[in-house]
């Protein structure tokens, strides 16, 4: 557009639709020019083979008088919406369309194709090293999902064969070690001196209770047993009646009933660990269980030392044993708190150990409730 003193369109008034609805435009943009102030037309005439009349003109020129007299000059294209007949798209919407769409179906089957093996692989990964879970992967997709799967059936034989290997070895080796030490049990029956007998067969108890739990940490009996449903707070009063038959101090606290699915040998074992641990180091064992209906909470504490806070995690590594920290006398084999936190973890727990502010140590066993 530009401004002059005159107007230079020369053109003669239309009247058309379009020219009607721009005029109606301008005056309600710009009320004060009279309606003689203003000229609208086409420039261009309808072309050959172009509609004749108002769709054949692309050009439309104007001129719009201003209140002090000069003239607004301006020219604007207009062009026919691109639409066909009858409001269909045009070939061109239609093609992108078809394009996307069939691009978009490619790649949901290319992701189904691709996602429906990986997520076999990781189920597979998740289940392997258990006993009775484990099974080959199907080699089928993609030829590099087909070679990630037959790698994976490998490597899953391999691991097989090495914990097959391995559990007959702990089983040869449990009758091996069993068998010498019932032979110096008998033997240490006919000696005469009572004291010295009484020792001999101290030692040998805790070289069986050594082996029995460097086998049970071994073997991993927790993942051998079934799940069914147990009362945990009968297996806490008999492990402290026990202790207090054999003369220790333990106590219990809590409700008279717990029930919970678990595996009852392996949680039995991972109680008495702890609560074996607070008669050795600590003199004393309380117990307390707390049921808040969606997790089980067991603390066990003691009167101990206790354990420095950076030594705290490496009191769960196998065959650690803190004897700076703790008793030197109690003797064990180190895997008492291992064996609870691997039995914990395998039922979706933890097992943590903490300073009590007045002294001693309390471990902590929460075992969240499967949802049914």
């Amino acid at each position: 557009m530009h401004w002059t003193p005159i107007p230079t369109v020369r053109l003669t008034e239309e009247t058309s639709a379009r020219i009607e609805t721009i005029r109606a435009r301008l005056l309600e943009l710009e009320p004060n020019p009279a309606d003689a102030g203003m000229r609208l037309g086409y420039l261009d005439e309808a072309g050959s083979g172009t509609p004749a009349g108002e769709q054949g003109r692309h050009l439309l020129v104007g001129a719009l008088q201003l209140p002090d007299g000069s003239w607004l000059n301006f020219a604007a294209a207009l062009f026919r919406p691109m639409v066909a007949e009858h409001g269909a798209f045009l070939p061109t919407t239609l093609s992108t369309t078809a394009m996307a769409a069939g691009i978009l179906i490619l790649g949901f089957l290319v992701v189904r194709l691709i996602g429906r093996p990986l997520r076999a692989l990781s189920i597979a990964a998740d289940r392997i090293g258990r006993p009775g879970e484990s099974a080959p992967v199907s080699e089928d997709g993609p030829r590099e999902v087909r070679q990630a799967a037959q790698a994976f059936n490998r490597m899953q034989a391999r691991i097989d064969r090495l914990i097959a290997d391995r559990t007959q070895a702990l089983a040869a080796v449990s009758h091996d070690l069993r068998t010498p030490i019932a032979r110096l049990r008998l033997r240490a029956g006919f000696i005469e001196d009572s004291e010295t007998q009484r020792q001999i067969d101290l030692d040998l108890d805790e070289m069986e209770g050594m082996i029995a739990s460097t086998l049970a940490y071994l073997r991993g009996e927790a993942e051998q047993e079934q799940l069914r449903v147990a009362d945990l707070a009968a297996i806490l009063e008999t492990l402290c009646d026990d202790a207090a038959d054999a003369g220790h101090r333990a106590s219990y606290e809590g409700p008279s009933q717990a029930r919970l699915a678990c595996r009852p040998i392996a949680m039995k074992r991972a109680l008495a660990n702890l609560i074996d641990n607070a008669l050795k180091y600590g003199g004393v064992a309380r117990v307390t269980l707390r049921d808040s209906g969606t997790m089980v909470e067991i603390s066990i504490e003691d009167d101990g030392p206790g354990i420095p806070d950076q030594e705290m995690e490496a009191a769960f590594e196998p065959f650690r044993r803190l004897d700076p920290a703790r008793n030197p006398e109690s003797g064990g084999s180190g895997l008492g708190l291992t064996i609870a936190r691997q039995v914990a973890e395998r039922h979706g727990g933890t097992v943590s150990l903490g300073n009590r502010p007045g002294g001693g140590l309390v471990a902590t066993l929460t075992i969240p409730r499967a949802r049914q």
